[in-house]
């Protein structure tokens, strides 16, 4: 577990926000993500919730009930046959990462990674171990390593 909560929330009709925040100890600046279409919102929320160490069937039946009480919440046809991809990098959030060059030959960064968005991968990054200034960067995800 990575210390911190993910929330989907409804902000108005047609507008959902879906927020990551970390724990104060962490000194890990919260991420959120805002969308306009309700189905983009869901993907987003079950590809960054937190995975904890488990049977894939009990993340499988976790997926499906957050997307039971999500589609209950905002009146819509109960979905049965859902498939969830695991995204490759969805339990190395909160984790040190590395970003490798576009031909993977040379490290080009380290930092924490925030969060998938789509096929890029958000994190934190330092200038330098000592340096505290911490700056968000996106990376495509298939550049991205556990360290």
């Amino acid at each position: 577990m990575t210390g911190a909560s993910t929330s989907l929330t409804r902000i108005k009709l047609g507008k959902y926000l879906v927020l990551r925040k970390w724990a104060s100890a962490l000194n890990i600046q919260d991420v959120s993500s805002e969308f306009d279409r309700r189905n983009s919102a869901l993907i987003h929320f079950l590809n960054n919730v937190d995975i904890v160490k488990s049977k894939d069937d009990l993340i499988l039946a976790a997926k499906q009930h957050c997307v039971n009480l999500f589609t209950n919440y905002e009146g819509l046809k109960p979905i049965n046959k859902v498939t969830f991809p695991k995204p490759r990098l969805q339990g190395a959030i909160g984790k040190k990462v590395v970003i490798k060059s576009k031909v993977g030959d040379k490290e080009i960064a380290e930092g924490l990674l925030l969060q998938l968005v789509g096929n890029q991968a958000e994190v934190q990054v330092s200038a330098s171990e000592n340096d505290i200034s911490h700056v968000r960067k996106k990376f495509y995800s298939k550049q991205v390593y556990l360290r």
